[in-house]
């Protein structure tokens, strides 16, 4: 059984089609990439997977279970979607540590460890107001993966890196996937995306479909 189902599912905004009836799976263990332009639907399609957004039509299924069904979101999974920000005043330490109080699930040896995987811990006192671009998106993916998630679901992770950062994250993920874990992540990058999926996707006007030569 594939960790991911999607089984005809279309998003419509303002009566624009988003997404036009995608069959797509994703199984345990592998990792995804999917590619398309700015405004082609890649972040909408992350979003109904993980339960941000609601499906108009089809089905999502989650190791057999329903979204939206039998769960409100995707279990067990790091998200990275939108960037979401943190609370500048704070230490980057800090914001991890109030994020994790939310499920209590790990404790201050796990938010350090994290932290030094990512190249941050040395700067984890330093007030994330202070930080650079791509400390805070080192900072967002280490916040994804602190709570030992299940799969990882990134929107444009290598956004704001430069090439050590990129080639740090991409050990990462590599590492992630290895030990029997679930990837899937959007780039404009194809480079990016090949030197990292196991699979390839392309979104256009709406549809998804594997990347033909890949």
């Amino acid at each position: 059984m594939a960790y991911i189902e999607v089984e005809g599912v279309s998003k419509s905004y303002k009566s624009q089609k988003v997404i036009h009836n995608v069959n797509v799976s994703f199984e345990q263990g592998k990792s995804y990439g999917i590619m398309g332009y700015n405004g082609s639907g890649k972040s909408v399609f992350l979003k109904l997977l993980t339960g941000y957004a609601f499906a108009d039509e089809g089905e999502i299924r989650i190791q057999g279970k329903v979204l939206k069904k039998d769960m409100d979101f995707i279990p067990e999974a790091g998200i990275v979607i939108n960037a979401p920000e943190f609370i500048k005043s704070m230490s980057g330490l800090d914001n991890l540590r109030f994020l994790a109080e939310v499920r209590k699930k790990i404790g201050e040896e796990q938010i350090e460890e994290v932290l030094k995987k990512f190249g941050l811990y040395e700067a984890r006192k330093k007030k994330v107001g202070a930080y650079s671009l791509g400390m805070k998106q080192r900072l967002r993916l280490a916040q994804a993966l602190m709570e030992s998630p299940q799969i990882l679901i990134l929107d444009e992770p290598f956004n704001a890196l430069d090439k050590e950062g990129i080639a740090l994250v991409k050990d990462i993920l590599r590492e992630f996937v290895s030990s029997g874990h679930t990837l899937i992540f959007t780039s404009h990058s194809k480079e990016d995306v090949m030197d990292l999926a196991d699979e390839v996707y392309e979104v256009e006007a709406g549809e998804i479909r594997r990347a033909e030569g890949v």
